[in-house]
């Protein structure tokens, strides 16, 4: 009545226009509850910040929150591979530096320790120690400062195939590194993603009401939930 309607099959409450004289909005307003009982109101109205917070926390939070059941077993399907990808690429990361020190300190009698990336990067580019030295020395002349033949930081590869091979052990390792920062930029982009999608779920739980009056002179409100 007075252009009340409503779906209850899909669950929405349609654009309600009450277009009447205005004397009579509050016995159209009083008819329109007793008459429809069925209607199917919204529910609580949700916060988009919040449900954005939520799913920076914990992708999927957010939308579970706002009442995007699966928009957030999505999201946290999401999270779950990220992590164990990153988990799974660090532990292989771990896997192969340890495999190419081992093998270096085998073949080229270089420390098993942990060093930084530049005395690999060194191994890698020259047969010994000794070769670094006398290359440094050419090219910078009475300048340059050898690296001291310490036990830290001696090699000596005992061919040039172990060290091409130590270099391909050394790329693996990288490749499995990269691709765990990859994993960590997702993580990153889920969050936002994330919180996005919840903020705009979150959004449409709530009413917007218009009170204006038509040509006729008759006053109209108009309701709209959206969810």
């Amino acid at each position: 009545m007075y252009g009340l309607t409503a779906c209850a099959f899909c669950g929405k409450l349609k654009i309600m226009n009450l277009s009447i004289p205005k004397s009579r909005l509050l016995i159209a307003c009083t008819m329109a509850c007793l008459l429809a009982p069925s209607v199917a109101w919204p529910r609580e109205a949700k916060s988009p910040p919040k449900a954005a917070l939520l799913s920076i926390l914990l992708p999927g939070l957010g939308e579970r929150y706002a009442g995007g059941r699966k928009s957030a077993k999505f999201f946290l399907f999401t999270e779950g591979v990220f992590w164990t990808g990153l988990f799974a690429f660090q532990k292989l990361n771990t896997t192969r530096e340890n495999t190419f020190r081992a093998y270096a300190a085998t073949r080229a009698g270089a420390t098993a320790g942990k060093r930084p990336n530049s005395h690999y990067d060194r191994l890698s580019a020259y047969d010994s120690i000794y070769d670094y030295n006398a290359r440094l020395q050419y090219v910078e002349g009475a300048s340059s400062m050898p690296l001291p033949e310490t036990p830290d930081n001696f090699w000596e590869w005992d061919s040039q195939a172990s060290r091409q091979h130590f270099r391909t052990l050394r790329s693996k390792a990288t490749w499995a590194r990269t691709r765990g920062f990859l994993f960590a930029g997702a993580l990153i982009f889920n969050r936002f993603a994330s919180a996005l999608n919840a903020a705009n779920i979150a959004s449409k739980t709530r009413a917007t009401t218009t009170v204006a009056t038509n040509s006729r002179g008759d006053l109209q409100v108009q309701l709209r939930f959206r969810w």
